[in-house]
Formats: structure tokens, C-alpha cells, sequence
């Protein structure tokens, strides 16, 4: 005859079973649920408008999981989207183009908000003017613009064609081509580029 005592862990967790076997017979444990708490740091952050990252580290009991999700299309979780115990959560923050503008995280149930900056963009293209001799040639546009500022370009004459630069971010440069002007008179043509009108003038074919 004797006597076997046993202890048993906190739990954190979800209810948990378990088993001694004594004397070849088994002995069942349960246990009932236990509470997890949880905390993140920080609990925010400013993004500059081109865009940027950070991290949120998480604490909590060993035994306790939790997940992290984004609320918002333009901010995304890069690594710990979920995890057991302590853990740090990294994610991304897309550029902003628009209006100044607020999103939140949900990290093991707790709100992490980033604010991000507004981005005001200006572009400038150098030259704003270009002549082409008759029978045709190319030319560079070039583009200034801020990092994450994005920007197109097209023609609006069809002797014209954009060759290489159709769209860019930031600064770049445009090249086009003009065809032969086969007509009797000089002729005049633009191109939009990030917005600006850039005008080439072309001789006519007797020149």
C-alpha cells in the first residue's frame, strides 16, 4: 500500500487531458482552460509617405498562440503571422501617393495602428521642346520627380512613338522616335510626359 502525489502546470492554454499510469492502472487529469494575456510594443507608428517597414514584438505566456493580420490593403505582415508565446511581428508599408491616411494591424487581439504622411508629387521634364530634322530621328526626355511618385508617358501625335519610358517611378527618362515628314509643311507634335507637355517640331520635307 502507498501513496503517489503529482503536481500539475499552470495552464495557459486550451483544456488539456492527461494520464499517470500507477500501478498499471491510469489516472486522468484534466484541466480546465486557462487565461492567456497578451501585449504588444509599441502599440503604434509613423510612416514617411514613400513608404517603409517596422516590427511589434508580442508578449505572453509560453503556451499561449496568437496571430497578426492587416486591416489594410497598403500595410502587409511580412513574418510572424502567427506564433506561440513571444514572439515579433514585421510588416510593410506600401508608398502613399494620396491624402494623409490611418491603418491598423491585429496582432493577438491587440490594435496596432500606423499613420502614414501624405505624399504631394511634382514632376518636371527637361527639355519642354525639341526639333527633329524632316526625315525623322529620335530624342530623351528626361523626368524629375520624388521617390515614390509615379508617372506615364504617351504621344499625341501619330509620327510620334514613345520608345522606351512609357511609365516610371520617381526619376527616368523618356525616348521617342519621329517618322519622316513627307509633306510640304513643317508640322508640330507633343508628347505627355508625367503630366507636362513636351512639344516636337518637325521641318518639312524640303528642308
Amino acid at each position: 500500500a502507498g501513496t503517489v502525489s503529482f503536481a500539475v502546470a499552470a495552464n495557459a492554454g486550451a483544456a488539456r487531458s492527461g494520464t499517470l499510469t500507477i500501478a498499471g492502472h491510469t489516472f486522468t487529469v484534466v484541466q480546465e482552460t486557462g487565461s492567456c494575456s497578451y501585449a504588444i510594443s509599441p502599440s503604434n507608428q509613423n510612416v514617411a509617405a514613400v513608404g517603409g517597414s517596422g516590427s511589434v514584438a508580442v508578449t505572453t505566456a509560453g503556451s499561449c498562440a496568437w496571430t497578426a493580420t492587416s486591416n489594410a490593403l497598403w500595410i502587409l505582415v511580412l513574418s510572424g503571422a502567427s506564433g506561440t508565446g513571444n514572439g515579433t511581428v514585421a510588416f510593410a508599408v506600401l508608398p502613399n501617393i494620396g491624402a494623409g491616411r490611418s491603418g491598423t494591424l491585429t496582432i493577438a487581439g491587440q490594435t496596432f495602428t500606423v499613420t502614414q504622411e501624405s505624399l504631394v508629387c511634382t514632376f518636371s521634364v527637361t527639355p519642354t521642346s525639341q526639333e527633329i530634322r524632316s526625315n525623322g530621328g529620335t530624342g530623351t526626355v528626361n523626368v524629375s520627380a520624388g521617390s515614390g511618385c509615379s508617372w506615364t508617358a504617351r504621344s499625341n501625335a501619330d509620327w510620334l512613338s514613345i520608345t522606351g519610358g512609357s511609365s516610371g517611378t520617381g526619376n527616368g527618362s523618356v525616348t521617342f522616335s519621329a517618322e519622316r515628314n513627307r509633306g510640304d509643311d513643317d508640322r508640330t507634335g507633343t508628347l505627355t510626359i508625367a503630366g507636362q507637355t513636351v512639344t516636337i517640331m518637325q521641318d518639312d520635307d524640303d528642308h
